[in-house]
């Protein structure tokens, strides 16, 4: 054998081997590769479906607490509108326990929303705090004049307009600023076009 022959055998022979373990090493690689996609898909898919329960429940505790949030906004305005109603019926309690009970609706609904703001959006907070001085304010003076036992003239004069601004009140303005939470209780809740409401 040639020397050439001898350095050809030599050579081809490690350069045959390289391609072996080349071609051995890739495969390795990729096996090794595929589990770790496999694995790392799973950890994704584990990963997804924890974010989709706690959105979830996110989202049905935000629910409740919108559906809570909206019976005592509707008690707390049949109450108010009951108190500031310009007559009283027979059977109706007197407007001193209309008062109080109005009174008390506000200040229920109020304590309730401002224990669970956390779970409402930064921009329906304020509609929903406005909402509660809105019924507060005229609902307290309006009572604050109703409870004068022996009032003046000018009194009385105040009292008239006392009555007619929380009239106006719960005529005009709640109406409005309720139309617009409803209008972000739908929104929120994906319950069709909140323009609608």
């Amino acid at each position: 054998m040639e020397l050439w022959q001898s350095l050809l055998v030599a050579f081809g022979g490690n350069a045959a081997l390289l391609l072996v373990l080349g071609f051995l090493g890739r495969s390795l690689m990729s096996s090794v590769l595929a589990k770790d996609i496999e694995k790392f898909k799973a950890e994704l898919h584990v990963a997804a479906v924890e974010h989709q329960v706690r959105f979830s429940k996110l989202h049905e505790k935000r629910a409740e607490v919108l559906a809570e949030l909206y019976n005592l906004l509707v008690a707390a305005t049949w109450q108010a509108t009951n108190f500031a109603f310009p007559m009283q019926w027979a059977g109706d309690p007197d407007k001193k326990t209309q008062y109080v009970t109005a009174v008390n609706a506000i200040a229920e609904y109020f304590r309730f929303f401002d224990q669970h703001r956390i779970w409402l959006p930064a921009k329906l907070c304020d509609p929903l705090e406005a909402f509660a001085k809105q019924l507060r304010t005229p609902t307290i003076h309006l009572g604050v004049y109703l409870g004068i036992e022996h009032p003046t003239e000018k009194t009385l004069k105040e009292r008239e307009e006392a009555w007619a601004n929380a009239w106006d009140s719960v005529e005009k303005d709640i109406p409005k600023l309720r139309a617009a939470i409803e209008a972000e209780f739908r929104e929120l809740l994906g319950a069709g076009d909140a323009k609608a409401g």
